[in-house]
């Protein structure tokens, strides 16, 4: 039986100088990277630094004595505050406040100004480091009569001695996503180019060869563009209104500092007029040109919000994050779900600096779970979705007859003003099931457990931060640290004595941080101090678990992080309240007392479980609440690459005399032992060599049940929710084998409402274009061995022996197949190209493929028959489909479009993409499989499966090393620590 103190027990200024923790080279490679600024000196010095500013809070007479605590507490490894407090604190720019929620507070949200002052709010914050969360609701819907494209152009001027007058003739700018890389030459779609003054001979040359006008002078008229954010936001909005009333607008780019200047205000460098041309005036101008405020919420996502993430540097280094919702009874969430679709951005627009979500309520939960109708005035979307009214009336979902469409869209099933809600939650989960997005927001749940549900509208919550684990009312920001929970094991157990005090220390710490925090925008500075929310959140989790010898797989282990949760929500709550009689009370709470139903306190919440990716890795200890990612990765030094050990792995596995087979001068040899670990597709799961007291702990993320990680999840967000209205949301990734149906999406998501959590992403293992999975060595993408299966899957297929010189499965001389027709955007040449693509089984294995791509004899036929003709012969000599599909999957060859609900790039990815939906029997999966959502009956929702963690992916693009995984909704390099939400 654990013993339990009581909430309060300790005095509350209890100050406890641990030891400080050892930082190994890794967390020093990390912190010099990511967060010390000149001066530290070093980690310790970083903690001093923090410490000392977070301090400036408290009262002079005590601020040494907290600065001393909250340096013990980081420098003890105990608590680590977000990852932009250690990089900001005592900076010039001074915000260390990660993400707000952005609305239109002095505009009709839903008007032409309305949403011009959020694109600037997104502009103002992005710059110095911010996230940006915004909800699309208030946008008006797309109107039917909405002008389709005026096809307004517009004139814009640059003098001839501007030290980027050549990169504006030519149109060269650096990509957004990668702002150290070599510039581009770019294309704008409604503008034309004008330098004045007198240009060089080789900008005379260049303008002619280009297309772009030379004039001695700018004529009357002409707006000049002067050099800082707010001003370039309201010249882009008066570039739209001049569009709006089909006038020609005309812009001087004159005054703009130059690409790769200065910038004082946060610390890093200009992308340049070219950029700002090319993503904020042509793209405003596009949405002007499609109606404005009549164009609809996805192209004010489009051509206003994400242009700005992408052009505005964060912290003047990299491209923003942002987070977009919209409820599953908005008339354009089909426009939305499908956004991002390769296809889509490629032809109107990239969004991908956006997550996106979708609100879901319970009523539309139980319109799912009933099998009913669900009210939603749907809207066609081009190439997607075709409307099509149904003349019988509505009996369930499986009766539905929906016949595909010529032109690959889908045919919405109509009845009246409502579409069966299975329906919508299907293309919910199989656009999930190809990109992991979008995520699901149980909107109701967010407000039920919200202290402001009885508020009104002005303090509901309809968006989140851009990883989703702070939902937040227009304006607020996100407060961000967390302790560290495996520093709290010890060999009689976890130390709730030492815990629950630290816990105290640590609100405090986060609410000194809102009082010398500098704010970009007034309202974001006066909805912060209206409400004081709090983030508190954890680390380490499953080290805690493992050291206590508990897998997180398993009921004692969620049964243990419940009681941790219980008492971290304890103590943060009772902190909350003392803070109010020495401080006094959020000041919302004070004028709405009798309306918020809980105690006085000083915050309106204090809990959440944020991405840790980054200050995790300093710490040396797992992410958030996620599983250990694996025992180790490799990571790049020179052109070698080295495994990174897992602190706790290299501690379990040398308190064991070392295996004969892997041992060296009487230790371990590690360098067999990571390979021996990789070859097992980075788990230690089945191998002898290993101890068994190791084996049943040491569980990482691909070995842990997907439903065992939503349950986790709900474990942590029920404890938070138990009592107090103190909890925000959690931020977790849901983590499928590559194997996974849309039905075990579809299970994930009711598994996360049923279980208490507040939204879900999930994401499917090499569902992107880039595979984010690295514990191989190996620089080069390879083929993989094939998923292990679990109970109660189907056998693999026996082995047939290889003759030399004789395929394995000889081609008869009749084939069963099947044949698509499949319609691909062509973007260099800018129109759909039509494929047939015909899969062929024999006893139950594709072993032909056949890919028709034009006129017989031309060229591009001949590339097409040649890669089927490949395909074919290496099926019939035994090579594995999922190995072919695998080694094509993901190439981009600048063909985009969808095909049996996957997105392919390309004919290779095509054929990819054929064998992947191709059973092991040979069957195509049918789009229509039947639902899995009441559990009431017992049987598992998901089976038990671990999936390969060994595949190579895309390099980070900050160190190129290929260590990118994907946890707590984003991903993140655990060679250097870079991360980005989504």
């Amino acid at each position: 039986m654990i013993e339990l103190p009581k909430t309060g027990e300790f005095p509350a200024a209890r100050r406890v100088i641990a030891t400080p923790g050892v930082f190994d080279e890794h967390a020093v490679s990390i912190a010099e990277r990511q967060y010390l600024q000149p001066g530290d000196g070093g980690i310790p010095g970083m903690f001093a630094r923090v410490a000392r500013w977070v301090a400036a809070a408290e009262a002079p007479t005590v601020r040494d004595e907290w600065a001393t605590v909250f340096q013990s507490l980081m420098e003890s490894k105990r608590f680590c505050p977000g990852g932009r407090v250690l990089a900001g604190a005592g900076t010039k720019h001074g915000n260390v406040l990660n993400c707000f929620v952005q609305g239109a507070t002095a505009n009709d949200p839903s008007s032409f100004e309305g949403v011009l002052e959020v694109a600037r709010k997104l502009a103002l914050v992005t710059k110095v480091g911010g996230g940006n969360g915004v909800n699309l609701d208030v946008f008006k819907p797309q109107s039917g009569e909405a002008r389709r494209d005026l096809g307004v152009r517009g004139w814009a001027y640059m003098r001839a001695d501007h030290p980027d007058v050549l990169d504006f003739i030519r149109g060269l700018m650096r990509p957004p996503t990668e702002p150290d890389g070599a510039k581009r030459e770019t294309v704008v779609r409604n503008w034309s180019k004008v330098i004045y003054g007198f240009p060089t001979v080789e900008a005379l040359r260049l303008a002619r060869l280009h297309g772009v006008t030379v004039v001695q002078s700018v004529p009357n008229g002409v707006l000049v563009v002067e050099d800082d954010m707010s001003s370039i936001i309201d010249a882009a909005g008066q570039v739209a209104a001049s569009a709006k009333d089909r006038a020609e607008p005309r812009i001087d780019l004159s005054r703009m500092r130059p690409e790769g200047a200065r910038i004082l205000g946060s610390g890093g460098t200009s992308s340049g007029p070219v950029s700002f041309l090319f993503e904020i005036f042509d793209n405003f101008l596009e949405w002007a040109n499609l109606g404005a405020e009549e164009a609809g919420p996805v192209n004010v996502l489009r051509y206003c919000f994400a242009p700005v993430l992408r052009v505005v540097r964060q912290g003047g280094t990299r491209r923003g994050a942002g987070m977009a919702t919209i409820s599953a009874a908005n008339p354009d969430v089909l426009d939305f779900l499908t956004a991002k679709d390769l296809d889509r951005e490629a032809g109107e627009g990239d969004i991908s600096t956006f997550n996106i979500s979708i609100l879901a309520t319970s009523a539309f939960f139980e319109a799912v779970r009933g099998d009913t109708l669900w009210p939603l005035t749907a809207r066609a979307v081009p190439g997607k979705f075709t409307l099509a009214p149904q003349t019988k009336q509505f009996e369930d979902s499986a009766s539905l007859d929906l016949p595909a469409l010529g032109d690959g869209s889908r045919p919405v099933p109509l009845f009246g003003n409502q579409v069966p809600a299975r329906w919508l939650w299907r293309q919910i989960a199989e656009h999930a099931w190809s990109t992991g997005e979008p995520g699901l927001i149980f909107i109701d749940r967010v407000n039920e457990y919200s202290a402001l549900r009885d508020l009104g509208p002005r303090y509901e919550i309809r968006s989140t931060n851009p990883c989703g684990e702070i939902p937040l009312t227009v304006g607020e920001p996100c407060d961000l640290g967390a302790i560290n929970l495996a520093e709290y094991v010890t060999p009689a157990g976890f130390d709730f004595a030492a815990f629950r005090p630290d816990v105290r220390d640590c609100i405090r710490f986060l609410d000194d941080v809102l009082d010398v925090n500098h704010f970009a925008l007034d309202d974001n500075r006066e909805a912060s101090g209206d409400l004081r929310r709090l983030g508190l959140g954890v680390m380490g989790l499953a080290d805690a678990l493992i050291k206590l010898g508990l897998r997180y797989d398993d009921q004692d282990g969620r049964d243990l992080i419940d009681l941790v949760m219980t008492a971290l929500r304890e103590e943060a709550v009772f902190a909350s309240e003392q803070l109010s009689v020495e401080r006094g009370v959020y000041p919302l709470y004070a004028r709405e007392a009798t309306r918020i139903a809980h105690a006085p306190r000083r915050n309106v919440a204090v809990l959440t479980v944020a991405p840790t990716g980054t200050t995790s890795m300093l710490m040396g200890v797992s992410s958030g609440i996620e599983p250990v990612f694996s025992p180790f990765v490799y990571r790049k030094i020179g052109a070698q690459y080295k495994a990174l050990i897992a602190p706790l792995f290299q501690e379990l596995l040398e308190s064991f005399r070392p295996h004969a087979d892997f041992e060296l001068h009487g230790v371990w040899d590690w360098e067999k032992v990571t390979d021996a670990v990789s070859a097992n597709h980075g788990s230690v799961q089945g191998l002898d060599w290993v101890p068994a007291a190791v084996r049943r702990v040491f569980v990482c993320a691909h070995d842990v049940p997907p439903l065992d990680h939503v349950r986790m999840q709900g474990v942590v967000q029920r404890a938070f929710d138990l009592e107090g209205l103190a909890g925000n949301s959690l931020s977790k990734t849901i983590n499928l084998p590559n194997t996974a149906t849309v039905q075990d999406v579809e299970a994930a998501y009711s598994e996360a409402y049923l279980t208490g959590c507040k939204g879900i992403t999930v994401y499917r293992d090499g569902s992107r274009q880039f595979q984010v999975l690295n514990t191989s060595k190996s620089d080069e993408a390879k083929s993989n061995a094939r998923v292990e299966i679990s109970a109660g899957k189907e056998p693999a297929q026996p082995t047939v022996a290889y003759r030399p010189g004789q395929p394995v499965y000889p081609r008869p001389a009749r084939l069963p197949g099947v044949t698509d027709m499949v319609k691909l955007t062509d973007t260099a040449a800018g129109a759909k190209r039509t494929f047939l693509i015909t899969t062929s089984s024999l006893d139950g294995r594709p072993i032909e493929v056949i890919l028709v791509s034009g006129r017989a004899g031309d060229e591009a036929n001949a590339d097409s028959e040649a890669l089927g003709r490949v395909v074919s012969i290496a099926l019939q000599y035994g090579v594995p489909a999922d190995a072919i599909q695998k080694t094509l999957r993901g190439i981009n060859g600048g063909l985009y479009g969808s095909y049996n609900g996957r997105l392919v790039a390309s004919k290779a990815d095509l054929v990819a993409v054929a064998l992947e939906s191709t059973t092991a029997h040979g069957e195509v999966r049918s789009p229509e499989q039947p639902l899995l959502l009441d559990p009431s009956d017992g049987a598992p929702l998901f089976p038990s499966s671990a999936a390969s963690a060994a595949q190579t992916g895309e390099a980070c693009p900050e160190c190129k090393s290929p260590a990118l995984v994907r946890e707590e909704g984003c991903v993140k390099c655990q060679n250097c620590g870079y991360s980005k939400c989504g």
